[in-house]
């Protein structure tokens, strides 16, 4: 199983980075994991959009979902025309349906498959089981967890420190945190700092830890120390656009 980085940065798109978004490749099988804004034109370096076995989207907050909208475009009006199964929280068709335009015949279910899931199922698709864990974070947020024969891979979605991500990432080979504070810059408890994804990770006995969803202003080299710091034996890396890691 690959992990290929379509952006990593927090809350916005950055000059160099768009927003959360990442693709799980595995055999044949293409999974796109978020649609952060920005994240579809880095996917089209990667891989054919219309050949997407599923989109997965852990919630619906701009950051993690908005680029299904010019993927609902392409696939609905380009020279290709494709269905893509969308797994994601409940009334996710319902919510992004308000932002199509007044046409009744415009909404994306003419695209789109959609599959609500929620905390504590699974779904398989290709050879890819996806579970799913409820976090804290607002809004109707899921950690998503992939198990293959070839490895497994973690993402936390936004998660805040309520919730304990380290029996649902027991094990995991790849562990993909967010990471958006730092010790000495903290806001709101919705997101985690780099040093509680470390310790996340060191609990889970996760054998990598790749820190995302960074705040755009904050200085990436610090919360990679902190990570490191809190990590003991674990690889501590942070996450890049087109960049691919290995489970």
């Amino acid at each position: 199983m690959h992990l290929r980085i379509l952006g990593c940065s927090g809350g916005y798109p950055t000059a160099d980075s768009p927003s959360s978004g990442y693709l799980i490749e595995d055999g044949d099988t293409r999974i796109w994991l978020d649609a952060g804004n920005g994240t579809f034109s880095v996917l089209q370096r990667y891989a054919d959009y219309t050949r997407i076995d599923a989109l997965v989207l852990s919630h619906l907050h701009p950051d993690h979902c908005l680029d299904i909208y010019p993927l609902n475009v392409a696939l609905r009006y380009g020279p290709v025309k494709a269905r893509i199964a969308v797994y994601a929280p409940p009334r996710t068709q319902e919510i992004l349906d308000r932002l199509m335009t007044g046409d009744p015949d415009d909404k994306l279910g003419a695209t789109f498959d959609f599959h609500e899931v929620d905390a504590g199922q699974t779904v398989e698709v290709g050879g890819v089981r996806l579970s799913f864990l409820r976090t804290d974070h607002p809004g109707h947020t899921l950690a998503v967890r992939a198990d293959s024969a070839s490895g497994s891979l973690t993402y936390s979605a936004d998660n805040g420190p309520g919730v304990d991500l380290a029996p649902f990432a027991c094990g995991t080979d790849l562990f993909l945190c967010e990471a958006t504070y730092q010790s000495a810059l903290q806001g709101a408890p919705v997101h985690l700092t780099a040093q509680q994804a470390a310790e996340a990770a060191v609990r889970a006995g996760a054998r990598q830890l790749i820190l995302t969803h960074l705040w755009p202003p904050f200085d990436s080299q610090v919360s990679l120390e902190e990570a490191r710091a809190a990590a003991g034996d674990i690889p501590v890396r942070l996450a890049r656009p087109g960049e691919r890691f290995e489970t």
